[in-house]
């Protein structure tokens, strides 16, 4: 897998181990982040911080994040302009929080 999925008390954290967030990265992905949503986990940190590079594969799984924590909060943990330039292309309605680090997110989640 090219992720691991840590459960927190009221989210959960998705972190990426790959650096590109491309078709074969994210089909594994997708997956998980539909399972955690049948958990009922509502809330959701993506750390995308290995990630320096993104295609449309992974702008839809972020899409699917962002659908499946529509009733919670995604917050996504990157600063790769890759990331950037393809969630600029999508205009998420609530805007999807961004951050430059773990501990940034994880505090953003306890907000």
């Amino acid at each position: 897998m090219n992720f691991t999925v840590e459960k927190k008390d009221t989210y959960s954290v998705v972190t990426m181990h790959t650096e590109r967030l491309d078709a074969h990265a994210t089909a594994e992905l997708r997956s998980e982040l539909v399972l955690l949503a049948g958990d009922s986990i509502k809330n959701m940190l993506l750390d995308l911080s290995c990630c320096n590079y993104c295609d449309m594969s992974g702008l839809s799984a972020i899409l699917i994040a962002h659908r499946l924590c529509k009733d919670g909060k995604l917050v996504l943990v990157s600063t790769s302009t890759s990331v950037g330039n393809m969630l600029s292309i999508q205009r998420f309605d609530p805007p999807v929080i961004t951050v430059a680090t773990l501990a940034e997110g994880e505090a953003e989640m306890l907000k």
